[in-house]
Protein backbone atom coordinates (compact mmCIF):
# COMPACT_ATOMS: atom_id res chain seq x y z
CA UNK A 1 0.00 0.00 0.00
CA UNK A 2 1.42 3.49 -0.67
CA UNK A 3 2.52 5.77 1.85
CA UNK A 4 -0.60 8.23 2.02
CA UNK A 5 -0.77 11.54 4.26
CA UNK A 6 -4.01 13.18 5.95
CA UNK A 7 -3.90 16.73 5.53
CA UNK A 8 -5.23 18.35 8.37
CA UNK A 9 -6.61 22.13 8.85
CA UNK A 10 -6.42 24.35 11.30
CA UNK A 11 -6.97 28.12 10.78
CA UNK A 12 -4.00 28.96 8.09
CA UNK A 13 -2.13 26.23 8.66
CA UNK A 14 -1.84 23.24 6.50
CA UNK A 15 -0.38 19.78 8.75
CA UNK A 16 0.57 16.47 7.01
CA UNK A 17 -0.19 13.22 8.98
CA UNK A 18 -0.50 9.76 8.05
CA UNK A 19 -3.40 8.43 7.01
CA UNK A 20 -3.60 6.17 10.30
CA UNK A 21 -2.71 8.53 13.03
CA UNK A 22 -6.24 9.44 14.43
CA UNK A 23 -6.04 5.14 14.96
CA UNK A 24 -2.38 5.34 16.64
CA UNK A 25 -4.09 7.54 18.74
CA UNK A 26 -7.26 5.99 19.54
CA UNK A 27 -5.60 2.81 20.31
CA UNK A 28 -3.27 4.32 22.76
CA UNK A 29 -6.13 6.01 24.61
CA UNK A 30 -8.76 2.70 24.88
CA UNK A 31 -9.98 -0.50 22.88
CA UNK A 32 -11.29 -0.07 19.37
CA UNK A 33 -14.59 -2.37 18.62
CA UNK A 34 -15.69 -3.25 15.20
CA UNK A 35 -18.42 -0.87 15.77
CA UNK A 36 -15.87 2.29 16.15
CA UNK A 37 -15.93 4.58 12.80
CA UNK A 38 -12.02 3.87 12.96
CA UNK A 39 -12.49 0.24 12.33
CA UNK A 40 -11.89 0.49 8.66
CA UNK A 41 -9.07 2.66 8.97
CA UNK A 42 -7.23 -0.01 11.19
CA UNK A 43 -8.10 -2.87 8.83
CA UNK A 44 -6.75 -0.98 5.53
CA UNK A 45 -3.88 0.10 7.87
CA UNK A 46 -2.87 -3.05 9.98
CA UNK A 47 0.63 -3.64 9.00
CA UNK A 48 1.53 0.09 9.03
CA UNK A 49 -0.10 0.31 12.19
CA UNK A 50 2.22 -2.61 14.16
CA UNK A 51 5.30 -1.82 12.77
CA UNK A 52 4.18 1.68 13.93
CA UNK A 53 3.67 0.35 17.66
CA UNK A 54 6.65 -2.54 17.05
CA UNK A 55 8.97 0.61 16.94
CA UNK A 56 8.03 2.00 20.76
CA UNK A 57 7.72 -1.42 22.15
CA UNK A 58 4.01 -2.00 22.04
CA UNK A 59 2.00 -5.01 20.51
CA UNK A 60 -1.17 -4.36 18.27
CA UNK A 61 -3.68 -7.70 19.66
CA UNK A 62 -5.98 -7.21 16.68
CA UNK A 63 -9.14 -10.26 16.76
CA UNK A 64 -11.31 -9.73 13.65
CA UNK A 65 -13.65 -12.69 14.71
CA UNK A 66 -14.45 -11.06 17.81
CA UNK A 67 -14.11 -7.77 16.62
CA UNK A 68 -11.57 -5.62 19.08
CA UNK A 69 -8.25 -4.49 18.44
CA UNK A 70 -6.29 -3.17 21.73
CA UNK A 71 -2.67 -2.58 22.74
CA UNK A 72 -0.19 -4.91 24.91
CA UNK A 73 3.44 -3.92 25.96
CA UNK A 74 5.95 -6.14 25.21
CA UNK A 75 8.71 -7.23 28.33
CA UNK A 76 11.98 -5.51 27.03
CA UNK A 77 14.30 -8.04 28.97
CA UNK A 78 13.64 -10.74 30.85
CA UNK A 79 12.98 -9.03 34.69
CA UNK A 80 9.21 -7.71 32.39
CA UNK A 81 10.53 -4.58 32.45
CA UNK A 82 8.14 -2.32 29.81
CA UNK A 83 7.92 1.03 28.09
CA UNK A 84 5.44 2.12 30.95
CA UNK A 85 2.64 3.18 29.15
CA UNK A 86 0.27 1.16 31.63
CA UNK A 87 0.70 0.78 35.12
CA UNK A 88 0.32 -2.25 36.84
CA UNK A 89 -2.42 -2.35 39.10
CA UNK A 90 -3.36 -4.95 41.68
CA UNK A 91 -6.36 -6.44 41.50
CA UNK A 92 -8.87 -7.40 45.05
CA UNK A 93 -9.24 -10.51 45.21
CA UNK A 94 -13.42 -10.04 44.77
CA UNK A 95 -12.72 -8.23 41.55
CA UNK A 96 -10.32 -11.11 40.39
CA UNK A 97 -12.94 -13.29 41.26
CA UNK A 98 -15.70 -11.98 39.16
CA UNK A 99 -13.46 -11.40 36.19
CA UNK A 100 -12.19 -14.40 36.16
CA UNK A 101 -16.05 -15.62 36.76
CA UNK A 102 -16.98 -13.30 33.35
CA UNK A 103 -13.95 -15.09 31.25
CA UNK A 104 -15.59 -18.77 32.06
CA UNK A 105 -19.03 -17.98 31.61
CA UNK A 106 -18.26 -16.32 28.20
CA UNK A 107 -16.96 -20.16 27.43
CA UNK A 108 -19.63 -21.57 29.33
CA UNK A 109 -22.53 -19.29 26.54
CA UNK A 110 -20.12 -19.54 23.40
CA UNK A 111 -20.58 -24.00 24.28
CA UNK A 112 -24.00 -23.79 24.51
CA UNK A 113 -25.26 -20.86 22.65
CA UNK A 114 -25.00 -20.97 18.46
CA UNK A 115 -27.67 -18.74 17.95
CA UNK A 116 -26.66 -15.49 20.08
CA UNK A 117 -22.91 -13.62 19.86
CA UNK A 118 -23.15 -11.50 22.60
CA UNK A 119 -23.95 -12.69 26.39
CA UNK A 120 -26.03 -10.52 28.40
CA UNK A 121 -25.91 -11.26 31.97
CA UNK A 122 -27.58 -9.49 35.34
CA UNK A 123 -26.73 -7.89 38.17
CA UNK A 124 -28.21 -10.32 39.94
CA UNK A 125 -26.70 -13.24 37.78
CA UNK A 126 -23.25 -11.85 39.13
CA UNK A 127 -24.07 -11.92 42.59
CA UNK A 128 -25.73 -15.40 42.49
CA UNK A 129 -22.67 -16.93 40.98
CA UNK A 130 -20.35 -14.49 43.05
CA UNK A 131 -21.99 -15.94 46.53
CA UNK A 132 -21.03 -19.53 45.86
CA UNK A 133 -17.77 -18.46 46.54
CA UNK A 134 -18.51 -17.18 50.01
CA UNK A 135 -20.22 -19.62 52.11
CA UNK A 136 -20.70 -16.98 54.99
CA UNK A 137 -23.16 -15.17 55.99
CA UNK A 138 -20.84 -11.62 56.88
CA UNK A 139 -18.91 -12.20 53.86
CA UNK A 140 -21.86 -12.35 51.42
CA UNK A 141 -23.30 -9.66 53.06
CA UNK A 142 -20.48 -7.65 52.70
CA UNK A 143 -20.25 -9.03 48.71
CA UNK A 144 -23.48 -7.41 48.40
CA UNK A 145 -22.47 -4.37 49.46
CA UNK A 146 -19.51 -3.80 47.50
CA UNK A 147 -21.05 -5.36 44.84
CA UNK A 148 -21.86 -2.02 42.50
CA UNK A 149 -18.53 -1.31 42.75
CA UNK A 150 -17.03 -4.50 41.60
CA UNK A 151 -19.36 -4.39 38.69
CA UNK A 152 -17.98 -0.60 38.03
CA UNK A 153 -14.06 -2.00 38.29
CA UNK A 154 -15.21 -4.71 35.89
CA UNK A 155 -17.04 -1.98 33.04
CA UNK A 156 -13.28 0.44 33.99
CA UNK A 157 -11.42 -2.59 32.92
CA UNK A 158 -13.28 -2.90 29.64
CA UNK A 159 -14.92 -6.63 31.05
CA UNK A 160 -18.54 -5.56 31.44
CA UNK A 161 -20.59 -2.89 29.56
CA UNK A 162 -23.94 -1.20 31.30
CA UNK A 163 -26.50 -2.07 28.37
CA UNK A 164 -29.80 -1.70 30.86
CA UNK A 165 -30.14 0.44 33.82
CA UNK A 166 -33.23 -0.58 36.05
CA UNK A 167 -35.10 1.34 38.83
CA UNK A 168 -34.56 -2.42 40.60
CA UNK A 169 -31.65 -3.42 42.40
CA UNK A 170 -30.41 -6.76 40.58
CA UNK A 171 -31.94 -6.26 37.39
CA UNK A 172 -29.26 -3.78 35.48
CA UNK A 173 -28.35 -6.12 32.58
CA UNK A 174 -24.52 -6.08 31.27
CA UNK A 175 -23.02 -7.00 28.09
CA UNK A 176 -20.23 -9.06 29.01
CA UNK A 177 -17.18 -7.95 26.57
CA UNK A 178 -15.24 -10.34 24.68
CA UNK A 179 -12.01 -8.37 24.95
CA UNK A 180 -11.77 -10.40 28.44
CA UNK A 181 -10.86 -13.22 26.39
CA UNK A 182 -7.82 -11.74 25.56
CA UNK A 183 -7.24 -10.08 28.44
CA UNK A 184 -7.66 -13.36 30.51
CA UNK A 185 -5.82 -15.81 28.86
CA UNK A 186 -6.27 -20.03 29.55
CA UNK A 187 -3.23 -19.73 31.32
CA UNK A 188 -4.29 -16.86 33.93
CA UNK A 189 -7.63 -19.06 34.37
CA UNK A 190 -5.68 -21.94 35.38
CA UNK A 191 -3.51 -20.46 37.41
CA UNK A 192 -6.65 -18.49 39.47
CA UNK A 193 -8.54 -21.86 39.50
CA UNK A 194 -5.30 -23.57 41.54
CA UNK A 195 -4.33 -20.82 43.73
CA UNK A 196 -8.27 -20.86 44.63
CA UNK A 197 -8.26 -25.21 44.90
CA UNK A 198 -5.15 -24.47 47.28
CA UNK A 199 -6.77 -21.81 49.29
CA UNK A 200 -10.24 -23.96 49.87
CA UNK A 201 -8.21 -27.64 50.70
Amino acid sequence: MEQELEIIQTDDKETKVEAYAFTVVKLLQDVIYSDDKLWDNLLNYEIAIINYFEKIGLELILDKSDGYAFLKQVELNEEGKTIGLVKRMPMSYELSLLCILLREWLDEFDIKDTDSRNLYVSQKDIRNRMELFFKEKNNQIKLVSKLDKYIKDACDLGFLKLINESDKYDENRYEVKRIIKSKITNDILESFKRKLENATK
